[in-house]
């Protein structure tokens, strides 16, 4: 009786074993992200996005937020979530992610990582926008397997890590 009850098992086994091969694999897709209203930025008339700004507090020199009707009449459709003009103290060379990339002598293929600041997501890494003096380092990290703040399906990320503000 054992023997028999066995035998089932091993062919049930054997048919979920042949059946789960006939599966396609799961296939990466978009982490479903709550989508959050993006003012547009604009650091001395450069546009940016909140999250993609690496810069010293204390050289701002004037911050105005547009709103509403104003803000899409003078910018259009970009600013429909709001406009935030940001002038600064003086003329500093911010810079793109590509002199990042240059200057801190990223590999290319690391280069195709999600990018990431201090540990948080940059939704579009183009509009980077960094005063190089305030990069410490740029590494590359692991995702942490738990953490429920994970945006990427990838192993690892480009983390641009900043000096701490004084």
């Amino acid at each position: 009786m054992k023997q028999y009850f066995l035998t089932g098992i091993l062919a049930l086994a054997s048919a979920l074993a042949v059946q789960a091969q006939q599966f396609e694999p799961i296939k990466k897709t978009a982490l479903l992200v709550e989508e959050k209203p993006q003012p547009l930025v604009l650091v001395n008339n450069q546009e940016t996005m909140l999250s993609a700004i690496i810069l010293n507090d204390n050289d701002v020199k004037s911050l105005n937020v547009l709103k509403g009707n104003e803000a899409v009449e003078r910018f259009g459709q970009k600013a429909a979530d709001g406009a935030i003009l940001m002038n600064l103290k003086q003329d500093l060379p911010l810079v793109r992610l590509e002199e990042v990339y240059k200057t801190f002598k990223i590999p290319a293929q690391q280069q195709k990582l999600t990018l990431a600041i201090n540990g948080k997501h940059v939704k579009d890494p183009t509009l980077l926008l960094a005063d190089l003096r305030q990069i410490e380092r740029v590494e590359v990290t692991d995702f942490d397997v738990t953490s429920p703040s994970r945006w990427s399906f990838e192993e690892q990320y480009l983390n641009i890590i900043t000096k701490p503000q004084p």
